[in-house]
């Protein structure tokens, strides 16, 4: 899977052509913030804990959290835009 953007929901992994990528929680804080906890694999295991607008490298790409979809139900998806 090759794309700008990657939609995760909830404890399911996704594969693409960089990483698998996962993401454990997207906590609806008491400030009304949203904090979610991602992890991914690449050559290496990575894990981060990410707000909205946060970046992050994975391999030679800078990725941002870009959306987070019902956070604190029990649905909720994350998605993660590529920026460069």
């Amino acid at each position: 899977m090759k794309s700008d953007e990657i939609t995760i929901r909830r404890g399911i992994q996704v594969n693409t052509d960089i990483a698998s990528f996962s993401a454990y929680n997207a906590a609806l804080l008491p400030d009304g913030s949203i904090e979610v906890y991602l992890t991914f694999t690449t050559d290496q295991d990575h894990e981060f804990t990410l707000h909205l607008g946060d970046t992050f490298p994975v391999r030679d790409q800078t990725w941002r959290l870009d959306r987070v979809e019902d956070a604190g139900k029990p649905n909720w998806h994350i998605a993660l835009r590529r920026v460069k």
